[in-house]
Order: structure tokens, then C-alpha cells, then sequence
């Protein structure tokens, strides 16, 4: 009998942050969501060339000092950027590129 692999949510989709805009009249703090935007479902952990998507959105988000946060289900974690790149397997990357300010 072969199990056949079904298709799960790319992982790069579950990450985002926030960058503030500004505060309101009413004191309201305003937010602009940042995230890959990804809805694509793979076999594996990434669908193709969307780790780079990740990557950059990591980078952007160490760079301008972001917390990025992961949502799975109804749990939402929040990270510093480099913790995030150090689970991924990215850390010497992703630290080279936010010193030197680019993704």
C-alpha cells in the first residue's frame, strides 16, 4: 500500500509583522501589516523559492528592529528576527544582511 503525501499550507504564509504608520486623532496607533502573502500549499515545508520570500521578510523586519510573529492555528508566537532566522537554520545569513541593512 503507498500513502500518498498531501498538499499543507506553505510556512512561510504564517509569518508577518508590523511596522507602525502612525496614531490617530483619537490616540488609535495605526499599523501596516508586512507579510509574503503566501496562500500556496506544497508537499514539503516551502513551495519553491518561497524560503527566499521568508528570508526577506525576516531580514526586513530585523532590520528595521520588528518583532516577526508566527500564527499556527490560534496560537501566535512573537520573536526577535534573529531568533526566528537561528529556528529556520538561517541565522549567519540573515545577520549578515540586516548589518548590512538590506534584504
Amino acid at each position: 500500500m503507498t500513502t500518498q503525501n498531501l498538499n499543507t499550507a506553505c510556512v512561510c504564509g504564517s509569518y508577518s509583522f508590523e511596522v507602525p504608520v502612525h496614531e490617530d486623532v483619537s490616540g488609535d496607533k495605526v499599523w501596516q501589516l508586512k507579510a509574503t502573502g503566501c496562500a500556496a500549499t506544497t508537499q514539503s515545508k516551502f513551495a519553491p523559492g518561497h524560503d527566499a520570500k521568508l528570508k526577506s521578510l525576516i531580514i526586513q523586519a530585523g532590520v528595521g528592529g520588528h518583532q516577526v510573529r508566527q500564527v499556527t492555528r490560534d496560537t501566535v508566537v512573537a520573536k526577535d528576527a534573529m531568533r526566528v532566522a537561528a529556528d529556520l537554520g538561517w541565522e549567519d545569513l540573515v545577520r549578515d544582511a540586516i548589518a548590512r541593512g538590506s534584504s
